[in-house]
């Protein structure tokens, strides 16, 4: 499964994720393509009878740039990995070395634990000025605590 490929114990198959990535990186370039397109499409919103914030068309523009590029130098990168096989051994061994997995695990762990803790403390603030706001961060949080739960069983079930 995939998520033996997080564990330190499971071995890697370094161009199996980097052709994984290069499809990733496609598919995050595609979405802010479309994101981009959206932010043209704002502006002939109003002529249908819909309104469009100034904002949304900025929301649209940066976001799709930024997934754009993003997903674009993923792509790049991974694909200069599988042609030079120089770099691809330097990035292997540098991806597979126990030390930066149990870093990068570590660093995910404490920033879940964060954002957990920074959502409780969004919804004691918003509680005093939008209700809707409220309610929004509950499902935020909700979903992410259903997420951990899930997780959670699918890991022991592997383990």
């Amino acid at each position: 499964m995939w998520l033996n490929q997080l564990f330190t114990e499971s071995p890697i198959d370094f161009e199996k994720r980097c052709k994984t990535r290069i499809v990733w990186g496609m598919l995050l370039a595609l979405l802010g393509l479309a994101a981009v397109i959206l932010s043209f499409l704002t502006d002939w919103i109003p002529m249908i009878g819909l309104e469009a914030d100034v904002f949304v068309s900025g929301f649209y523009t940066g976001t799709g740039y930024g997934l754009l590029a993003a997903g674009a130098i993923t792509a790049i990168r991974n694909i200069r990995y599988l042609k030079n096989p120089q770099l691809k051994k330097k990035r292997e061994i540098w991806e597979t070395d126990e030390r930066n997995r149990m870093l990068g695990l570590r660093s995910w762990a404490y920033a879940g634990y964060s954002m957990f803790v920074l959502l409780y403390i969004g919804m004691l603030i918003s509680a005093l000025v939008s209700v809707i706001v409220l309610k929004v961060l509950l499902v935020i949080a909700a979903g992410y605590g259903l997420l951990l739960l899930l997780f959670r069983i699918l890991l022991q079930k592997n383990m």
